[in-house]
């Protein structure tokens, strides 16, 4: 009998077994059977997908997530939008981009409306014509130009909305492809093309994980974690890999304090984590996991920061975790604030498939501009990048030209400006630079005030594009050596800082 069948009938078999008559396992046989039936369900899944493509998309944007993983961009609130993304393509061809947290229900009300709001009676948005996606663009658009590999965090406690949210991604996905090969005429350009998707179990947030149930407060439920991942699974018909952020636990079932935290058992910790892990990956759908080496604190009123500060870090979990689950990506989050900081976690532990860089990277992005050729050894990708940061904004410069054509900048552009504000990070008049870029974001609401107030002002349309203006801040108040200084200069000279603060340190 082929594998896959025998398998089919085990899993059949024990189904529809009753619970009293289901032989009793060992532990280390527990291990072995949840490892082999993962693994049996994942290519059952593959096998008997709903569409004859299903497994092509599925292994094309595995194969992009595998090779892609070393690095990952962590999602930021008001941090890692469409525009903070690009400039991170810019500086780098090979880290994984993950989008802002993005609430399930949000995408499955405006999904409801957008269908409500067609004349025909259909079920999906890539059946009509007169769809207008701008009001779901709002939180699934990615820039003109392609993002690469890119994962979008999604974040609920819904399976209905999860599974619902997830067949929008899928159906914006395809709608971009036909799109791009001339073949969907919709008014509205539709830039979607995310690689995988994410289930958020980490954040802390009083607004998330109290009052609104998911983030961190789903590590407490770990089978609601693996029906939520199913959701997605189902809703974009097995195209896309699911993927799950969390955290090593959380504060549940005693009241948090340093001390307290400390006295408790470790061992007792990791092995909840492990649980959790086991319990999400049992049907074979989630093989990635990004976790933060802290625990969420959750019957406190800490905010974000807090929970990024004040609960130890404990990276020898996350290590265990990836040398006991070798079939499973593990990537290690927290902590972790620079290019040589990454690298040196990857060869701590060779069984991490990857490491996730979150406020470093917002705070000095170009400080991780070598990071195709320190972690990966690609020497290529660097001849299609830009060479340097006037470079850099050059490009940047026209993803925001195309931005203003087809949004508001009175809504848009304090979002294109933040996100190139810690460009120059270090730099001899970096603040002048970010203060410039303040005016520039304001420009455009300034220029409506003036038409309110005379309507024979110079239009909006007719001032300087925000290319120009960015660019000409920027030759204004820095350097040349900032300016086109290379990332291979940049590094060394970040190298010696390094090495420097470290002599420094053992000194006092």
């Amino acid at each position: 009998m082929p594998p896959i069948t025998a398998a089919f009938c085990l899993l059949t078999t024990l189904a529809m077994m009753p619970l009293s008559r289901v032989p009793a396992l060992s532990p280390a046989r527990r291990q072995c059977s949840f490892r082999e039936a993962s693994t049996a369900s994942t290519r059952l899944t593959r096998l008997f997908s709903s569409s004859g493509s299903s497994p092509s998309c599925y292994d094309r944007r595995n194969e992009v997530l595998q090779q892609n993983s070393k690095l990952s961009l962590a999602p930021m609130m008001e941090y890692t939008d469409r525009h903070f993304r690009h400039l991170i393509r810019l500086i780098s061809g090979r880290t994984l981009l993950y989008s802002e947290m993005v609430a399930s229900n949000a995408i499955a009300h405006e999904r409801a409306d957008a269908l409500s709001s067609l004349q025909d009676d259909v079920s999906s948005l890539e059946d009509s014509r007169d769809f207008d996606p701008s009001y779901l663009l709002r939180f699934l658009g990615q820039g003109r130009r392609s993002e690469g590999a890119s994962v979008l965090q999604l974040g609920g406690s819904d399976p209905i909305q999860m599974e619902l949210a997830a067949k929008t991604v899928s159906e914006f996905n395809r709608m971009h492809v036909k799109q791009r090969d001339g073949g969907e005429h919709i008014c509205h350009p539709i830039n979607c093309d995310y690689t995988a998707l994410n289930l958020n179990c980490g954040c802390p947030s009083p607004k998330v994980a109290g009052k609104g149930c998911f983030g961190a407060a789903l590590m407490q439920e770990p089978d609601l974690v693996r029906k939520l991942t199913s959701a997605l699974h189902r809703g974009s018909d097995g195209t896309m890999p699911v993927t799950v952020k969390c955290r090593i636990g959380t504060d549940e079932g005693y009241q948090f304090t340093k001390e307290a935290y400390e006295s408790r058992s470790e061992e007792d910790e990791y092995q909840n984590l492990k649980r959790f892990v086991e319990t999400v990956a049992s049907d074979g759908i989630v093989t990635r996991f990004d976790v933060h080496a802290r625990i969420a604190v959750l019957n406190k009123n800490y905010s974000p920061a807090d929970n990024r500060k004040v609960p130890p870090l404990r990276y020898h979990h996350v290590y265990r975790l990836a040398e006991e689950f070798p079939e499973l990506s593990i990537h290690l989050n927290g902590g972790i604030d620079s290019l040589s900081g990454a690298k040196k976690q990857l060869e701590e532990c060779g069984a991490l498939s990857g490491v996730m860089v979150g406020r470093a990277f917002c705070s000095s992005p170009w400080n991780f501009a070598m990071s195709d050729e320190v972690l990966y050894g690609d020497k290529h990708s660097r001849m299609s990048r830009p060479r340097n940061r006037i470079e850099v904004l050059e490009a940047f410069g026209e993803h925001a030209d195309n931005e203003e054509e087809i949004y508001d900048p009175v809504k848009t552009r304090r979002f294109m400006c933040k996100a190139v504000a810690h460009l120059f990070a270090g730099e001899m008049n970096a603040k002048r630079f970010r203060i410039a870029l303040d005016e520039i974001a304001g420009l455009p609401k300034k220029h409506l005030r003036q038409l309110q107030q005379n309507p024979n002002a110079t239009p909006q349309s007719q001032t300087p594009k925000i290319s120009e203006l960015i660019l000409d801040a920027a030759t204004k108040h820095l350097s040349e050596d900032a300016l086109y200084r290379s990332p291979e200069e940049s590094y060394e000279m970040l190298l010696s800082e390094e090495l420097h603060a470290e002599r420094k340190a053992r000194l006092l």
